[in-house]
């Protein structure tokens, strides 16, 4: 089983250089790091989980590194602003296959397999759920022998460049003088030695990645230790053990001079071998791990093993394939529906039965699904982006499901009303998709509901704006460089549209612009988040406006029909908080606390788009124009 490890070592370069230049797409990554990751691996994956976790950190966002076992206790931390991150080069373990089931049902915002190989097990599972994506490289060094080697190269600069970090090293050739130094430490070396890796910071990786391949393939005994923790009592192994124990010291250059003091005051009778790289930050952590390869395969070498593959013992491939989930497997202690849904009103429900307020969300869920369920609906009102269309197809048509689906209920005389922050864009697609003679069923309200008329009014919305508060708005903003500089404008009739534009600041940036409007137009002003971008309104504007606009459409005066609002952003101030405070709403993505309304009843693992075609399907036609749900 495996591969020599010495052939590994020959490919590392071009590993190198495929990982540099393969697509990236920086894009889809920017979003999905701008929160906090739990980042899972096994083995020799779990030196990347630890480097991703370390870029991550140093961009000032929480992140933490676990294997598949540790994820299982620390999964209740996960939540709706959160990312979990799999790390795994076949993508077929069943470890790593575990974590993902695990991390499903803790619906955080994104779950991302990142795997060297294509058409992965992982991937066939990510497909499934909406809130999973799978990114795939196809490795043309192939599967690694015994140990990650070439794997470990490529999900290093892969990472990097995920990061948007430029790489500094060139190539990944050791030099001769190094070489010489590892094979003058092995001599040194006792037949029964005990190895402390130090590290600091950007060392951390290959300080792991070492002990995890000197124990895997059976070459020695390794420690692993901080230059700083070494000084609380660390050092007295060496005392003991004295000949038994060596040092290889993992030295970029920000740790160089703490690590010179330290290894200044050790004995010299130690054996120790610097492994030193002159790059600082992540070039280095990439430059520490591939010398450190150099030290395994001379060790390996020495003891007459081959760490590409030293053989596996039959009880190790069953401990390899062990399966365990079915012990770590939650126990609802009621219908599992309404646990998701009151989970994503309420966040973790500790182990269910002993939390003290869940009885009356668990009578709150009952009531509010009772009420929908039985009701009767003239019409249905829904938001666009998040909604009816995914972030990445938001300059595109409408799916053809969603369309036929909106189609089918006018075909049946159901009133469809869109409501959302864009302008005519929304217009203009639904002219092209939906055909003419329902046009005069179908309403749009434009600019959150500023401006509210049927698909075929074709003047409206009408963009100039001559409202002097929000000509007022536009000059601050344009004058406050961090607005200025950073954001672009779209100024319509009853509404101020930012994007903004540095999405590494973005959060910094945004929260600067709210403050400074919420404290010079207070009471006048409402600001709410879509997601893409940021909507100005006035105070007197509202999503749920268009109700009475379609009562009158309907001829309802008396005011009994009621209509089903559906949207993505119903927490504050999400642009859909007041669509979805109305009686009768589902959220497909984020929720309020009220207990009466606003719920999310998608199946586990679905939102947005995925979760309003459950919400179509569950619809069931009734005469005279009405239809009910079936949830």
């Amino acid at each position: 089983m495996g591969k020599p490890f010495s052939q590994e070592l020959t490919k590392l370069n071009d590993t190198f250089n495929w990982a540099l230049n393969v697509p990236v797409d920086n894009n889809f990554f920017d979003e999905i790091l701008r929160r906090p990751l739990f980042v899972v691996g096994s083995g020799g994956s779990t030196s990347a989980c630890v480097f991703l976790t370390l870029l991550q950190l140093n961009k000032g966002y929480l992140s933490t590194a676990f294997t598949p076992l540790d994820f299982q206790y620390a999964k209740n931390a996960v939540n709706q602003d959160s990312v979990v991150i799999l790390i795994s080069a076949s993508g077929k373990n069943s470890d790593i296959l575990f974590a993902f089931d695990t991390a499903i049902k803790q619906e955080p915002k994104n779950v991302l397999s990142l795997c060297l190989r294509t058409n992965t097990p992982l991937n066939e599972r990510s497909i499934k759920y909406s809130i999973s994506n799978a990114v795939e490289f196809e490795n043309p060094a192939g599967k690694d022998g015994f140990l990650a080697t070439n794997s470990l190269i490529a999900y290093f600069v892969l990472i990097q460049r995920i990061f948007n970090k430029p790489i500094k090293i060139k190539q990944l050739i050791p030099s001769k003088k190094f070489l010489t130094e590892i094979k003058n430490f092995c001599k040194l070396l006792d037949e029964d030695f005990t190895i402390t890796v130090l590290y600091g910071g950007w060392g951390k990786p290959a300080a792991i990645d070492l002990e995890s391949k000197f124990s895997e393939a059976g070459l020695g005994n390794i420690l692993l230790c901080d230059y700083r923790n070494f000084g609380h009592g660390r050092h007295n192994w060496f005392d003991k053990k004295k000949k038994q124990s060596a040092i290889v010291a993992l030295i970029s250059s920000e740790e160089l001079l703490l690590a010179e003091k330290t290894l200044n005051l050790l004995p010299s009778f130690i054996p120790i071998l610097k492994i030193e790289s002159q790059f600082e930050s992540c070039d280095a952590s990439l430059d520490l791990l591939y010398q450190s390869f150099y030290l395994v395969d001379e060790v390996g070498l020495n003891k007459s093993i081959d760490p590409g593959k030293p053989g596996v013992p039959s009880y190790g491939s069953k401990l390899y394939h062990l399966k365990y989930a079915k012990h770590y497997q939650e126990k609802i202690a009621f219908d599992e529906k309404a646990y998701y849904a009151i989970r994503r009103k309420i966040g973790t429900i500790s182990k269910g039965e002993d939390n003290p307020i869940l009885p009356f969300w668990i009578e709150s869920y009952k009531s509010f699904v009772k009420k929908i369920t039985r009701s009767k609906f003239r019409g249905i009102l829904l938001d666009y982006d998040g909604t009816l269309c995914a972030s990445h197809e938001r300059f595109s048509l409408l799916r053809e499901n969603v369309i036929n689906n909106i189609i089918n209920l006018l075909k049946h005389d159901i009133l469809v009303a869109i409501v959302t922050g864009r302008g005519k864009s929304v217009r203009e697609n639904f002219q092209k998709q939906i055909p003419e003679k329902y046009w005069d069923n179908f309403v749009i309200g434009y600019y959150n509901g500023s401006q509210i008329g049927t698909l075929g009014n074709n003047q409206i919305p009408i963009t100039d704006s001559d409202d002097t508060l929000f000509q007022d708005i536009l000059y601050t903003l344009k004058n406050f460089q961090l607005a200025s500089s950073f954001s672009d404008f779209e100024l319509r009739q009853g509404q101020l549209t930012l994007q903004i534009k540095d999405k590494i600041n973005s959060e910094i940036i945004k929260s600067s612009i709210i403050d400074l409007l919420k404290n010079k137009y207070p009471f006048k002003i409402q600001i709410l988040e879509s997601s893409h971008s940021i909507d100005i309104i006035s105070v007197t504007t509202s999503k749920s406006d268009i109700i009475d606009y379609c009562r009158d459409m309907v001829g309802d005066l008396e005011k009994t029909d009621k209509f089903l609002c559906i949207g993505d952003r119903g927490k504050y101030p999400g642009n859909d908080y007041q669509l979805l405070s109305t009686e009768y709403s589902l959220s497909v993505d984020q929720v309020s606390s009220d207990p009466n309304t606003c719920w999310n009843l998608s199946s586990v693992g679905n939102n947005c788009v995925e979760t309003t075609l459950e919400y179509f399907n569950a619809i069931e036609l009734s005469e005279n124009s009405l239809f009910k749900l079936k949830l």
